[in-house]
């Protein structure tokens, strides 16, 4: 036994057997308490600490269409193109009007416009209805060939295209397919008019004249302008007019005879 400080601290016999029986006793409360405190934990378990509150999900933001774009479905590419090509004609001064769009059959213009005058004072002779983007074509060729060429050959310029067919709801003449003129995308060219000379009609001219340099010269660079370009001696069909179309064709294949 321990002594403290010298003194005996043994039991004595009956301190002894109380000892032994409160030993015993604890013994057997002991896993009844347990069992107790396991039953209690298992129908109350503690409840996990208070966890803090989560951060709320970050807000979408608005989503905004790009700049430039509206929200609202955008109009067709075509109704873009078709708006933008009338704006040129009016900014380059062609006399014209607009018609609602031609559906005839198989024969069809999305973008009709009947042109009467085209810049520096040059008529077309009857009004023609056309694709707008021919029309862009056919002041192209006369600004950058015609009006250069009347004044190279003829020390003039031209007042009047004296145009023979525009849009015509028709086949090829081989009737393979339609024609360039059922969607209002070429123009038969018969002849030309002059402030200071009499008027050209297209033919085969004689060789060696001021007017055969002339229609040569036009018909050739017409090329630059349109994917096709006939006329006289080319064949029969197109022996007293020049033929512009702009017919899109694969690798911007043209045919100029």
């Amino acid at each position: 036994m321990a002594k403290v400080k010298g003194k005996d601290w043994r039991l004595g016999g009956s301190s002894r057997n109380g000892f032994a029986r409160w030993i015993r006793s604890l013994a057997l409360v002991a896993p009844v308490a347990l069992a107790g405190a396991g039953a209690a934990q298992e129908q109350n378990p503690p409840l996990p600490p208070p966890r803090p509150d989560r951060p709320a999900p970050p807000e979408k933001p608005d989503e905004k269409p790009p700049v430039g774009e509206s929200a609202e479905p955008k109009a067709t590419d075509a109704g873009d193109a078709a708006a933008a090509c009338i704006e040129r004609l009016t900014k380059l001064g062609l006399r014209f009007e607009r018609r609602p769009p031609v559906q005839e059959n198989g024969c069809s213009i999305g973008n009709p416009v009947s042109v009467s005058g085209l810049p520096n004072g040059v008529e077309l002779s009857p009004a023609s209805l056309m694709e707008c983007s021919f029309a862009e074509g056919l002041v192209r060729w006369v600004n950058e060939v015609v009006i250069p060429r009347t004044g190279e050959h003829f020390q003039s310029a031209p007042t009047k295209l004296l145009i023979g067919t525009s849009y015509q709801c028709r086949d090829q003449r081989s009737g393979a397919k339609l024609s360039e003129h059922a969607f209002g995308n070429s123009v038969d060219v018969m002849g030309f008019e002059f402030d200071k000379r009499p008027p050209l009609t297209v033919r085969v001219q004689p060789e060696g004249s001021p007017e055969a340099a002339f229609q040569a010269a036009v018909r050739h660079e017409a090329c630059a302008v349109f994917s096709t370009v006939l006329g006289p001696g080319s064949d029969d069909d197109h022996a007293d007019h020049l033929h512009l179309d702009m017919r899109v064709r694969k690798g911007d294949y043209r045919i100029c005879q």
